[in-house]
């Protein structure tokens, strides 16, 4: 086989290493991983990031720091496709799967810095955060089955924003923020040696590595609405805008040892279309008495608009455009909980729990194991201390991943597998009044 379709077939393995797959997680604040409802009430910094029409509630200056560290625990099994047992080494168990497999590194950081202030004295309060609303990878052994489809990859999304909260009365107040995201990518698998139907191994070797990086930066924004129409009742809606953004970097093919010409590089660029959806949002928070909260919220994305994932590689000869098919449904998240405050034995500290279902938007045919997204319910959990000036937090969420046996997978080569996973999300927060 000559170069040129050596090198589509292996761009066409790897583009969807690329993909959306989201570039936001809701769990940033102890409030929000603790209860599962913070849009109807914000109560700390992270409203920045949550709801900024209810900055309003918080009066003077103020520092929210918060860290959340997820743990992702998952196990796969491939199904075996076209020749695989012949180029992995490897045959399926009695299931008719490979022997399962654990990823050697899952896991994602979830900072949050934010500074808020009182400008207008019970009119306008203003705020700044920097935030990384996804900083999430996870990486397989190189000898492992599944190489052809991942063996390191990533996906960070820091942003900075400035917001606003204007008071228009004691009923109701509006704000929204602005920013910049920064999307970063990479991906690495081995190229599978067989696309349809053709074997190029003794071209460019079993095992030719690719690895692609990409970055961009975009305008991000949210219009936000709070209201108190009752003093044992409060809500918040919000909406965040579309990003279109075009992620740009190398492309790297180097052929394996086993290769005509071990070590070669074919070097390239690409630049990948990604979309961040449309957002809706909103909550309401009831105090069914003085000492117990009751929230609760919904959110929904629409990601019915992503259809297909488009790149355009300059570079690498003939290939110029790959197109994948993505066909997402709209994602939603349904959650909320209580929160237990101002007990007579610790007048500081806010019990919380609530529990939370997610729904992924991402059909099972186009699932790859280098951005997984599964629906999944949890249960959260957490409590905050207050003493003086500041207060201090710690929370705990628990997913439990519904992952279905994927049998008519889209992706090159297939991604037919089943499995079992769950993420830990840990979060300590602290806050200090200036």
């Amino acid at each position: 086989m000559n170069r040129p379709v050596a090198v589509v077939a292996a761009l066409a393995a790897l583009s969807a290493s690329a993909q959306a797959g989201g570039f936001g997680i809701p769990e940033i604040g102890v409030r929000r991983t603790a209860m599962g409802s913070i849009i109807g009430r914000p109560d700390d910094g992270s409203a920045i990031y949550h709801n900024p029409a209810g900055l309003s509630m918080q009066p003077g200056w103020n520092i929210y720091v918060s860290m959340g560290l997820a743990l992702i625990s998952t196990e796969f099994q491939l199904a075996p496709w076209d020749r695989s047992d012949e180029f992995l080494g490897a045959m399926p168990e009695a299931d008719g799967y490979y022997a399962p497999i654990k990823p050697s590194r899952a896991m994602g950081v979830i900072p949050m810095l934010a500074v808020t202030g009182e400008v207008l004295p019970g009119k306008l309060t203003m705020g700044a955060a920097l935030y990384v609303g996804n900083a999430q990878g996870a990486a397989f052994r190189k000898e492992d089955v599944t190489r052809y489809h991942l063996i390191d990859g990533y996906v960070i999304a820091p942003q900075a924003v400035i917001a606003a909260s204007y008071k228009i009365n004691d009923q109701i107040s509006v704000g929204g923020s602005v920013g910049m995201i920064n999307m970063i990518v990479h991906g690495k698998r081995n190229v599978y040696p067989v696309i349809n139907g053709t074997d190029f191994s003794s071209y460019a070797g079993t095992n030719p590595e690719l690895v692609l990086d990409g970055e961009a930066w975009a305008p991000s924004w949210m219009l936000a609405a709070f209201g108190r129409p009752h003093d044992k009742i409060t809500w918040g809606a919000t909406i965040t805008g579309r990003v279109d953004a075009t992620l740009e970097g190398p492309v790297e093919i180097t052929f394996s040892d086993d290769a005509q010409t071990p070590g070669d590089m074919l070097i390239g660029r690409h630049q990948t279309k990604q979309m961040i959806p449309w957002a809706f949002m909103a909550g309401a928070a009831f105090d069914v008495s003085p000492k117990v909260e009751i929230g609760t919220e919904a959110r929904w994305w629409l990601y019915r608009q992503y259809k297909t994932q488009l790149t355009d590689v300059t570079g690498i000869a003939i290939v110029d455009k790959l197109e994948t098919k993505k066909n997402y449904h709209d994602s939603w998240e349904v959650s909320g909980g209580v929160r237990v405050h101002d007990l007579d034995a610790a007048p500081g500290l806010d019990l919380m729990a609530g529990l939370q279902f997610d729904r992924s938007p991402a059909p099972p045919q186009t699932v790859t194991l280098d951005q997984p997204s599964f629906t999944h319910p949890a249960i959260h959990a957490g409590a905050r201390f207050s003493t003086g000036r500041y207060r201090f937090g710690a929370s705990w969420v628990h997913y439990i991943y519904l992952i279905d046996a994927v049998d008519d997978s889209t992706t090159t080569p297939p991604s037919n597998f089943k499995g079992s996973g769950r993420n830990n999300i840990f979060t300590l927060s602290i806050e200090a009044r200036l």
